[in-house]
């Protein structure tokens, strides 16, 4: 963390030695945490505001990938009623032994995003809820929400490319919402910036932007 006159002005954290996250009230605090990630750190990639854009070149100038990401937040008060699923689809909750259709599911919504993902990147615990929708056995869309007496956050949607423009995130997104809200009164989610579908989506659920980000991949 930096501090100035005893208060905190910017922080480093370091996720699963993979990702930083990097905040600060100004360019230079910016860039003395950045430089302050230790090298023996295996870091590949790098969260900054979307601010800081520019100085993000000069400290990354030749990135392996950038991405740009809105994290959108829904207040109680914005909260829309539930409505059915008018669609042939079944409903269920998911488990570690949908895993492999998940990591399936995943791959074909965006390649590029999760074309990588697999199997054992997926967790199961009591603080997140997977939720598909299916048509017969195939498994057509699913949200994964995380959730605890605290936090509340959407961190994956994703819909078959056949399947999509029918309104199903959308059904699932809200449904995963109305579940937050029995827990907490904001709930996050984060969604990347050309993604005007998703944007959409979410926008009817009642989500707005709160902050953009951008998502630095680099050389270890």
């Amino acid at each position: 963390m930096a501090f100035e006159n005893e208060s905190i002005v910017g922080l480093c954290l370091i996720w699963k030695n993979h990702v930083a996250h990097v905040r600060g009230q100004n360019e230079d605090i910016v860039k003395s945490l950045f430089n302050a990630i230790p090298k023996d750190i295996p870091v590949t990639q790098i969260n900054f505001e979307y601010k800081y854009k520019e100085l993000l070149k000069s400290l990354i100038p030749n990135p392996k990938y950038e991405i740009s990401l809105h994290r959108m937040v829904l207040n109680r008060g914005k909260l829309i009623p539930r409505f059915p699923l008018d669609k042939p689809y079944t409903q269920r909750p998911l488990s570690k032994a949908d895993a492999p259709a998940i990591v399936k599911l995943m791959a074909k919504d965006h390649p590029i995003f999760w074309g990588k993902i697999k199997v054992d990147n997926l967790t199961f615990d009591e603080n997140q809820i997977y939720t598909g929708l299916f048509d017969g056995r195939k498994l057509i869309s699913f949200t994964l929400a995380w959730i605890d007496e605290t936090a509340a956050i959407i961190t994956t949607v994703a819909t078959h490319p056949k399947y999509q423009n029918q309104g199903l995130a959308t059904y699932l997104v809200n449904e995963n919402v109305h579940e937050m809200m029995d827990h907490t009164d904001i709930a996050i989610i984060h969604v990347t910036t050309e993604n005007k579908p998703a944007i959409k989506i979410y926008s009817k659920v009642g989500y707005e932007v709160y902050a953009t980000f951008a998502m630095v991949g680099i050389e270890n």
